[in-house]
Parts: C-alpha cells; structure tokens; sequence
C-alpha cells in the first residue's frame, strides 16, 4: 500500500476508515481507505498512488478525449457547460476577460464561453490526445501541461476553471498555490466537485464515487475550508444535480471564489456532514450492489462465454468483489485507446470493431454509459448479440 497521506484540507494525520475500497490490480493499485480526518471531517482516499504516478495516468491513459470515431460532447455535456457559463459570466467585467480553465480535456466548457463571445481561452490538460481533440474540435489554445507546471507560465488570469478536478488530486493544497500564481491579483476562481451531500441520493452504479480515480469527497464546508487555507474566500456557492447522462445524475457543490484573507475562520469550518453522508452512501450502494451480485452469480454458474464491455473502474471493481472473474469471459471490449490490446485477468482488451462477427453475449459493465453503448452496438456496429445490462 502507498504511504499514508495526510489529510488534503487540514494537513492533520489521524483519520478513521470507514471502507476498503478494492480494485482488480492495474495502473492506479488495487483499492484504497475511505477515510474521515478525525480532527476536521473531510472525507478522502487513503493509499494512493503519488501525485507524480496520477499526473503520468491522466497523462497517456485519459479516458476524456474522445478519440473513439464519432464521438462528440452530448448533450447532457453540453447542457452543464452553458450552467457553468450562466454561474460565472455575470462576475466577470468584459468578453475579453482572460480565462484559463484546468484539466480541460476536449475543451467543451471554453467553447460554451466562445459561444457567448469570450475570446481570450487557454486550456491545460496533461493528456496530448485532449489538446489535439480541443484544437480540432472547438479551435480551443490548450497547452499540455500538468498542474505543477503551470509554474513554468508567465500568463496571468481573471479566472481560472477547476471542473471535476480537484477530487482527483493527491496534493490539492499545493495545486492550488500554484494556480493562485496564474491569477491575476483581483483574479476569481470557480471551482466544482462532486458533493458529498448528495452521493447517496444519486442515481449511478453502486460505489461509483469511489472510483479508481476520486481521492477527495467533499462537502461544501470542506471545500470552503480547504479555499480558505489557500488563501481564497467565497463569492458565492451553487449547489446543483447535473444529469449526466439519461437517467444518471450527480450532485455537484460549485463555488467562485477570490483571493482574499480567509483568516477569520475557516479553521472553525469543522466539517460534520461528510461521515454521516459516506455512510448513508455506503449502505445505499451495498443494497443496490446486490441485484449486480445475483447477475454476475448467475453468469459465473452458468460458464456462457461473454464478452464484457467496459475495462473502467466499475468492471475492475466488479473483479475484485463479486464473482465476474470466475465467469466464462473471452474478452473485454473498450472505447478507450489507450487500453486496447492490453490485458485485464489474463484476457485481451478489444477496440468494438475487432468484435464484429461474433456471437457470445455481451454484458455492458456501465450504468453511466449503458444507453450510449447500447447505440454503438445495435446502430453503428449493427450486432444482434444479447446484450446483459446491469440495470436489467
């Protein structure tokens, strides 16, 4: 297991586990702690990979670029994007603010705020393949880079983005002081996370906010404490379900904030929320795990060949604690480039077109992506395979 990490908000060492959280063995480790800081409340992942081997994943492994054919921003995507532009564009002072957003992957954010006659974009993505889709797509300026190296730039900004990002980072407090130098002195900055709050109430797979690559869960108190301790206040907070695909929704906490002295408080910012939140999240995601179980039971005693699509997190999971790995899988097919003709529990990973031509029954490791998959397979790839669903 990696060495303990300290707390991301308070910095404090002790913490209490509440879960194991376990993986099939890959790039990012075979699980970790979900833990509380016993001394401020913020929930986060303990034994993780360093924040050199996360850069290195975002790096040559990212998921977020889009690079399978005809893929493009949809229009739940979208839909967040022009809420994101309506939060901020009220604060800032002309079209021709400079706007830097971080972790930007295919630029569609920045081409809502060009849509409303911003001009003056930047994106930072650490994955190449993301820079090259953002230019092609959206003629988007996004420069390959990870967080710390945003200290090598000269640029400044009147505001700095940080969507979905901040929850997947190890080191958040020295990410930030590093953004704080990208901003200009009267500067905003508008973040969103995932919000803790909501985690049981959401509609997604089971213990999908505990995936391979969310490390931090916040409240909106931890996030003002841990704002506060970098020198930020708040401007305002939006609390808000994004719908993130049909029938899938997430609760996400945003915030703009500016720099400020936050010293008039925000050690007082106690979280009390985040552990009662991640239990109620436990419990919600042991019961609806058990319909999953009894599927993937009956598939192991069956021993029916199947092809299972999905190679992510919730398939890794599903690896490592039920029994998909001793059902009669031939292959696993996946989307993402960057693990075609690899392998996971000794079987290849295929690309959906190295699949055309066959028969075994295909069981769709996704709840998120499911209706998408189901079109790629039935429309583009015309298949008449039976399709097992863990939503069935």
């Amino acid at each position: 297991m990696a060495d303990p990490r300290p707390c991301p908000v308070c910095e404090a060492s002790e913490r209490r586990v509440l879960y194991r959280q376990r993986f099939q063995e890959g790039i990012l480790g075979t699980g970790y702690d979900v833990a509380v800081c016993t001394s401020c409340g913020t929930g986060f992942a303990d034994g993780i990979p360093t924040q050199a081997e996360l850069n290195r994943y975002y790096a040559e492994q990212s998921k977020y670029s889009h690079e399978s054919a005809g893929e493009v921003e949809s229009e739940y995507d979208l839909a967040r994007f022009e809420v994101i532009v309506d939060h901020v564009a009220p604060y800032l002072g002309s079209p021709a603010a400079r706007i830097l957003e971080v972790g930007c992957a295919t630029g569609g954010l920045l081409a809502a705020f060009k849509r409303r006659g911003f001009s003056n974009l930047v994106g930072a993505d650490p994955s190449p393949a993301c820079a090259d889709t953002a230019r092609r797509w959206h003629g988007i300026e996004v420069r390959v880079a990870t967080i710390s190296e945003l200290a090598e730039w000269r640029d400044r900004f009147d505001l700095v983005l940080m969507i979905g990002v901040l929850e997947h980072l190890r080191e958040v407090g020295a990410a930030l002081r590093t953004v704080t130098e990208r901003m200009r002195s009267e500067g905003l900055l508008y973040a969103a996370v995932p919000d803790v709050e909501g985690f049981a109430t959401c509609r997604n797979a089971p213990f999908q906010q505990f995936s391979m690559e969310h490390v931090n869960f916040f409240s909106a108190r931890s996030l003002d404490r841990l704002m506060g301790t970098c020198g930020f206040v708040s401007c305002h907070s939006w609390p808000w379900i994004v719908e993130w695909r049909e029938g899938v929704t997430e609760p996400v906490i945003s915030g703009l904030y500016r720099q400020g002295d936050s010293s008039g408080g925000t050690e007082a910012l106690v979280d009390s929320i985040t552990e009662r939140a991640l239990l109620n999240y436990l419990s919600s995601s042991q019961t609806g795990d058990r319909s999953i179980e009894d599927i993937i039971t009956e598939l192991a005693r069956s021993a029916e060949p199947i092809l299972v699509w999905g190679a992510g997190a919730l398939t890794r999971r599903l690896l490592a604690t039920t029994a998909l790995a001793e059902a009669n899988i031939v292959a696993f097919v996946d989307s993402n480039i960057h693990l075609r003709g690899t392998h996971l529990v000794g079987r290849t990973i295929l690309a959906p077109m190295e699949i055309l031509g066959r028969s075994e029954r295909i069981l769709i490791c996704s709840v998120a992506f499911e209706r998408e998959i189901v079109h790629l397979i039935r429309q583009q790839l015309g298949l008449s395979n039976p399709l097992i669903t863990l939503r069935s």
